[in-house]
């Protein structure tokens, strides 16, 4: 069996136990779904959203090209065949977007393989969005026990969401959340993260996602260094499994353009840079009247031109009729 996890953490905890306990290979696979554009059959196009990360959050072309080609010349020469894969994967929307992939494409293109989920639910004491990652190699070991194989039926609804999730057309998602509202445990994670998804989306309200509108609610109460903000609302949005490279694409978009939500304050250091750790003060932020009118609910930010970008497989200017 192939252990197939997301994050170095937890690969080199679950590596030794793998290999002494069960003889088994461990490999981490690492991309940004939440992050689009995001197409059902994206290793075609890595090339393109490579080029719209950089614009979206400033991630190097060169290193995500660099890991995804190393990814692609693993998943031909070792995962492609391989017989049983499990599948190590959270409930927040990171995690369940690399699992949806993943399912889909061993699916496609490995069709005989037996393919298990590792559910972090199983063990009720643990956080379902904190994630393997913080666990201890003892409290690791027993999961593989607890591996859910994926029935012909449950691969098929999973593809269904992936494809939902890829579609240029939002409103494919919103009936697919909708007919899939009464799944039970633990398939049910699944449905809700998708459904936080849409909270994403820009709202008829004030044209604010989700995550935007807590930025904003964070630097009103005056946390407005990046570090306070950036934890303001991960701390409110465990389903999200929001990385700090994800939200200096937020902060990015907001401080931008003609109609900017946030400003730098007049003695503020500059923002962090990408993939930089960030210093504790820097990045402080000031709404601006645009920013507080929209706060207020005073305007539409996506209507006047403020809102763009990917999600999943769409790309998104206004809010959902």
């Amino acid at each position: 069996m192939i252990h197939i996890v997301n994050g170095d953490c937890t690969a080199d905890r679950l590596r030794p136990l793998a290999k002494t306990h069960w003889n088994e290979d461990v490999w981490v696979y690492s991309e940004l779904l939440t992050e689009g554009p995001v197409y059902s059959k994206f290793e075609r196009y890595l090339a393109y959203r490579a080029l719209q990360l950089v614009r979206m959050c400033a991630l190097p072309a060169a290193i995500y090209l660099q890991k995804s080609n190393e990814q692609e010349r693993t998943w031909k020469s070792d995962i492609q065949s391989a017989t049983h894969i499990a599948l190590w994967f959270e409930h927040d929307l990171f995690d369940i977007t690399m699992l949806l992939r993943l399912v889909d494409r061993l699916t496609r293109e490995n069709p005989n393989a037996e393919l298990y989920w590792i559910d972090i639910a199983s063990a009720p004491e643990h956080d379902r969005y904190q994630g393997f990652g913080v666990l201890h190699a003892e409290q690791l070991l027993p999961y593989r026990d607890q591996a859910m194989l994926l029935t012909a039926e449950v691969k098929d609804w999973l593809q269904g969401a992936w494809l939902a999730y890829t579609s240029p057309n939002p409103l494919r998602l919103v009936q697919w959340v909708y007919e899939s509202q009464d799944i039970p445990a633990p398939y049910c994670a699944i449905t809700e993260g998708l459904r936080f998804h849409l909270s994403r989306y820009p709202s008829t309200l004030d044209g604010l996602g989700v995550a935007e509108r807590l930025t904003l609610e964070a630097v009103s109460q005056g946390q407005s260094s990046f570090i306070e903000c950036f934890r303001y609302v991960g701390d409110r949005l465990p389903e999200y499994g929001l990385g700090d490279l994800q939200y200096w694409g937020y902060l990015r978009r907001m401080t931008d353009g003609t109609h900017p939500l946030l400003c730098l304050a007049p003695d503020s250091d500059p923002l962090p840079e990408p993939l930089q750790p960030p210093l504790a003060g820097a990045g402080r932020l000031e709404l601006t009247s645009w920013g507080r009118q929209t706060l207020a609910g005073e305007v539409n930010w996506a209507l006047a031109g403020g809102y763009g970008r990917w999600l999943g497989g769409a790309f998104i200017t206004k809010p959902l009729e």
